[in-house]
């Protein structure tokens, strides 16, 4: 087993699809570890990667990163599944299709054929810990707890059994807020030695586009002539863009002469469709912009060109566009759901994420209040200086360390 300084550590990246469906999770991992490649040179990266995802991950290859294929053929036509929780917990699988997926998953004596010092899963799922190495997971919620109606039975009892392995197979679990931490601790009775706490810090990871690159992706989608506010998030329900449209629509009815869009981007086609419905029967259709899932650049000009965020989800293990929107100097409105008060501390103003009347108060304070909405940028910059990526990077390092080195110590004990 490795020494401190030279880990050899294997990534689990069985999980990444390249089409914005595993939401925010991705934009952490992706930046995380191309961080743990600058920061820790000294490391040999093992990533593990699926037969659909497979080329795109080839371009994290360096020096001290080798992809390794697991599989050969591509996933069945229903797997792996659209939504990022399904896959982190395995509840969308069919019972029909579990074999197929099997093949995979990596064969038991891959890591120890790798040499590996760890195995690293930053998608939650540990399908590739072999016995004797050891395992670090990040986990991100336990909304099928606080919201069970957003799931099946059968999604819920895969994601207790999925949860009780996780804690008996993983060496040390990083929740990614305080409140996360704390729904382990309470919901689950995990052991408060496994766990630890590791914000997210992937806000600086922009490009910086010129402006005239932004104008002209801003045209392309429309957007070049619009006041917006701008809300990220695939359509899933927890994501709560029913009680947005609705705090829009009593914003439109109470002041009329104003020129607020509003701007939607993520994946998942068909709950998108039955919002644009809604909208339509609304009459406000030629107002919400619906630009579906983005690239890296065109993501970035429609976050310069907003006027503001607007974040209404009823559940967030943390809430990564709080922090983008303060970095792109934008004023934040944001529920009180989850994590999010953790992160965004008194620069945003807050809302029940079930009072659209409310929300729609608060649509005002900032469309309408330029001095209530540079207060919250000035607040903003302060925040950010809270969540640095180094000291992120450099916590998942020790972390990995401490792990290690506690196994060795077993290790010579039997």
């Amino acid at each position: 087993m490795g020494t401190k300084s030279s880990l050899r550590i294997a990534v689990d990246m069985l999980s990444v699809l390249s089409n914005g469906e595993n939401g925010g999770s991705k934009v952490l991992v992706l930046t995380l570890f191309k961080q743990l490649q600058t920061l820790a040179p000294q490391y040999r990266f093992f990533l593990l990667t699926a037969p659909w995802n497979h080329a795109e991950l080839l371009e994290y290859e360096t020096a001290n990163t080798q992809c390794i294929p697991i599989g050969s053929s591509a996933p069945p036509a229903d797997s792996p599944p659209s939504d990022l929780r399904a896959i982190r917990f395995l509840n969308k699988v069919k019972r029909k299709i579990r074999g197929k997926l099997k093949r995979f998953y990596p064969k038991k004596s891959l890591l120890k054929e790798y040499e590996i010092d760890l195995l690293f899963c930053p998608f939650s799922a540990t399908n590739s810990a072999e016995k004797g190495i050891p395992t670090v997971a990040i986990v991100y919620d336990l909304q099928h707890l606080d919201y069970p109606s957003f799931f099946t039975d059968e999604e819920r009892q895969q994601r207790d059994l999925f949860l009780g392995n996780l804690l008996k197979v993983a060496q040390k679990l990083i929740c990614i807020s305080e409140f996360s931490r704390q729904s382990f601790l309470t919901k689950l009775n995990a052991p408060a030695e496994k766990l630890s706490v590791i914000h997210i810090s992937v806000h600086d990871r922009w490009a910086g586009l010129d402006p005239a690159t932004v104008m002209e992706n801003l045209q392309e989608l429309g957007l070049d002539d619009r006041n917006y506010a701008f809300y990220p998030a695939n359509y899933w329900p927890h994501k709560n863009h029913r009680m947005l449209l609705a705090a829009y629509e009593i914003y439109q009815k109470n002041f009329p002469d104003n020129t607020l869009n509003l701007v939607f981007t993520g994946a998942l086609k068909q709950e998108e469709q039955k919002l644009r419905e809604m909208v339509a029967e609304a009459g406000l259709s030629d107002r919400v912009h619906f630009l579906g899932y983005l690239g890296e650049a065109q993501l970035e000009s429609v976050w310069r060109g907003c006027q503001f965020l607007v974040f209404p989800s009823l559940y967030e293990g943390f809430g990564i566009p709080i922090l983008e929107g303060m970095v792109f100097g934008k004023p934040v409105l944001s529920s009180t759901a989850g994590s999010l008060p953790e992160v965004g501390g008194d620069a945003v103003i807050y809302f029940d994420p079930k009072n659209p009347e409310e929300l729609a108060d608060c649509l005002s304070q900032i469309d309408r209040n330029e001095a209530t909405a540079i207060n919250l940028i000035d607040k903003g910059y302060e925040r950010l200086k809270l969540f640095e990526s180094e000291k992120m990077v450099q916590e998942y390092l020790e972390v990995f360390s401490e792990v290690v080195r506690k196994q060795t110590h077993r290790n010579r004990l039997t």
